[in-house]
């Protein structure tokens, strides 16, 4: 056996930030996947990745030859040989197929039958042929969204790929990767004179990428770096870095080289809105503000430079007059939106198309009131419908401030901070913030009823608008992101506990509308389905199984909070002892009752039932049916469950002892009618047969 590093390192124009870990981790994992394709075995594989570029480096590679055992399987002995003994058409195809004559086939007999096969032993290409190809397919399997074409061969990845390295210890593995030839010539850095950077032997990567241009390949490593070098100078000023993963992981993979720069700004930006400075130090600058002890911020940041310069200080001036430039951006819009009182704005709002085939945003704002008086009605009561329809009325106004058309991420902030100031209800406030929560996949949820209600109200507005021009998401696109809107409002009603029909509530979105010529029960049908559709992916994720959510969704109920009870009861009840015997029990019942070839209808008679079995599951239907009214009222499904129990005994008892198909037909049709009872109870709370 042979053994050897492999290096893979492919060099490309920069990767985008947001992007660049997963297409790195898919990389590894596509090539992971080809190498055990070909059956060629390592030790370990680390992976790597900066801007420009993507590396494998493979520890241990066996690279000796390799055979493949090929076991191809044809067709019935009977069907390949007419009466004469010739070979029939289906035998012919099968060899030509095998590329075999078929006197070289041989015959496989089993239990079940006799047929031909082909078994042989063919050598593999020799691995360091393989690979270029390995590299490739790895490669051209990463899911990339909007992928670039580039040259006349019209390549497509997530950047142009420029370079390819394949060494084998010291030796180049000839090949074509992309169409371009490898080499054993690194990408440098690209503040370098020299575009190249040579690289001997396979095990020099990553350290001869530090050790001449600084350049940390490895991205974990880096990131630490990062994270030490700014918590270091944070300290300088007493100060701390509040935990922002997302800003590290952007930034770790904006830079190769990374060194950490202390700048201030002038004290006169802390007046901006705290939310609004942070937003544009982090988000628009992709710095680090600093906080003191107090959690109250300094006028200082924190950037990462990916040049190490021997003039640090034209660096840190040349970021500290961008910072400035920004921020009084910020205060001049500031300034000049606060002209005017925030609802001011709302006539503006007219100008602004929603889409061009459902209207203005202010003709949105209308439909808002009216959706978030009914909801409020049907899940708080009158308390605060003045106030909700309020925010409605106020929600979309900040989308038309100078500081939103600037920094379209603060919506809902910039309108939180207006509003304050405008001496509106803090509830109101926070509303027009929360509006858009959650705004992506594990976002917290508005933290008030109003901002619960506001958002339920913008989602469900929009879902039904799209619905109604057949902007329907399908397995590849979803451009107004309707999936995202639709789980937001699952998750705000269930967690929140906010107790609405769905139904209702996309019936009365519809309803708002006003479009002529809809059939208005079909698109609310199609949207049901659309939420159920998202309803089973949340609980999936979530960790339910797939059968107990589809045994109560197969009730066809959109009582979501019941919804929610019913599978969180039947996991319950998943995991006592008696619940198999229950199960089984309910498809036993299920079973017989479908053999009867007819609507089994009638109240029980009392004095056909004799036997001590049947009086004994008769008392207890009679009792849990007492003694559970209550609570299937209060839909305490995990109380109703526990209470089967005790039917469980009594149950197989009844079918231990008792003949159903008693030869008196009166006293038969009575334990039809008692199983029928029976299954009543189970079928009031799920639909079971998920269950079997």
């Amino acid at each position: 056996m042979t053994k050897n590093t492999l290096l893979v390192e492919i060099g490309t124009e920069e990767i985008p930030a947001k992007i660049l870990n997963t297409i790195s981790l898919s990389f590894y994992n596509n090539f992971n996947e080809q190498l055990k394709l070909y059956n060629i075995s390592y030790t370990s594989i680390k992976y790597f990745s900066t801007p420009r570029r993507l590396a494998l480096k493979v520890i241990d590679i066996d690279t000796s030859d390799k055979t493949i055992q090929i076991n191809k399987k044809g067709p019935l002995i009977i069907d390949s040989y007419d009466k004469h003994g010739l070979p029939t058409e289906a035998a012919n195809s099968w060899a030509k197929y095998c590329r075999i004559n078929l006197d070289q086939a041989q015959r496989l007999k089993t239990k079940k039958g006799e047929w031909l096969c082909y078994n042989t032993i063919i050598k593999q290409e020799k691995t360091e042929l393989l690979l270029p190809k390995i590299t490739e397919i790895a490669l051209k399997k990463i899911i990339i969204i909007k992928p670039m074409r580039w040259e006349s061969q019209k390549q497509k990845f997530s950047r142009p790929i420029r370079n390819v390295v394949i060494l084998l210890n010291n030796k180049i593995i000839k090949g074509k990767v992309f169409n371009i030839d490898s080499n054993n010539f690194l990408h440098h850095h690209i503040s370098s004179k020299e575009k190249n950077l040579r690289i001997k032997n396979a095990n020099e990567y990553p350290n001869i990428l530090w050790y001449k241009n600084n350049i940390i390949a490895d991205y974990t490593i880096r990131k630490e770096e990062i994270i030490k070098q700014i918590n270091i100078l944070a300290q300088k000023k007493d100060g701390f870095i509040k935990n922002n993963n997302a800003l590290i992981e952007e930034v770790t993979a904006l830079v190769e080289s990374p060194v950490a720069f202390l700048a201030h700004f002038e004290k006169k930006f802390l007046n901006i809105p705290k939310k609004i400075l942070v937003h544009v130090i982090e988000y628009q600058q992709k710095c680090f503000p600093i906080y003191d002890i107090k959690n109250v911020l300094l006028p200082y940041f924190i950037f990462i430079s990916n040049i190490n310069s021997k003039k640090p200080n034209e660096i840190i001036i040349g970021n500290e007059k961008v910072m400035h430039a920004r921020l009084s951006d910020a205060e001049f819009f500031l300034q000049n939106d606060r002209k005017m009182k925030l609802e001011d704005y709302r006539l503006s709002l007219k100008k602004v198309l929603f889409h061009k085939n459902l209207g203005s945003l202010y003709e949105k704002t209308l439909r808002l009131q009216l959706l978030i008086e009914w909801i409020v009605q049907h899940s708080i009561g009158d308390i605060k419908i003045k106030t909700s329809i309020r925010a409605a009325y106020l929600s979309k106004c900040d989308l038309v401030t100078n500081m939103v058309c600037e920094f379209p991420e603060l919506q809902g902030i910039v309108g939180m901070y207006y509003a304050a100031q405008d001496q509106e209800k803090k509830d109101i406030s926070i509303a027009l913030k929360e509006q858009y929560l959650p705004s992506f996949s594990g976002d917290k949820l508005p933290s008030t009823i109003i901002g619960c209600a506001l958002s339920i109200a913008d989602k469900i507005d929009t879902i039904s608008g799209m619905f109604y021009l057949g902007k329907i998401p399908n397995s590849e696109k979803d451009p107004f992101a309707l999936r995202r809107l639709a789980i937001g409002i699952l998750r705000i009603i269930i967690i929140k506990n906010i107790p609405l029909d769905l139904k209702n509530l996309i019936k009365k979105s519809l309803d708002l509308y006003n479009k002529k010529h809809v059939d208005h029960l079909f698109l609310c049908k199609k949207i049901i389905k659309f939420f159920m559709t998202r309803l089973i992916y949340w609980y999936e994720k979530t960790g339910y199984d797939i059968q107990i959510i589809k045994s109560v969704l197969s009730c066809k109920s959109t009582q979501l909070i019941d919804i929610d009870k019913k599978i969180k009861a039947i996991s319950f009840f998943k995991t006592l002892d008696c619940s198999k015997s229950i199960i089984l029990s309910v498809k036993r019942i299920s079973n017989i009752l479908k053999q009867e070839d007819r609507k089994i209808t009638g109240k029980i008679n009392i004095k056909l039932i004799k036997k001590t079995e049947e009086i004994e599951l008769f008392t207890h239907i009679d009792t849990f049916n007492n003694n559970t009214k209550r609570l299937f009222e209060e839909k305490k499904y995990k109380e109703i469950l526990l209470k089967i129990k005790e039917l469980d005994k009594p149950i197989d008892n009844f079918f231990r002892n008792i003949k159903i198909y008693d030869d008196d037909l009166e006293i038969r049709n009575n334990r039809f009618v008692l199983l029928k009872k029976l299954e009543k109870i189970f079928t009031k709370i799920i639909n079971f047969s998920y269950l079997y």
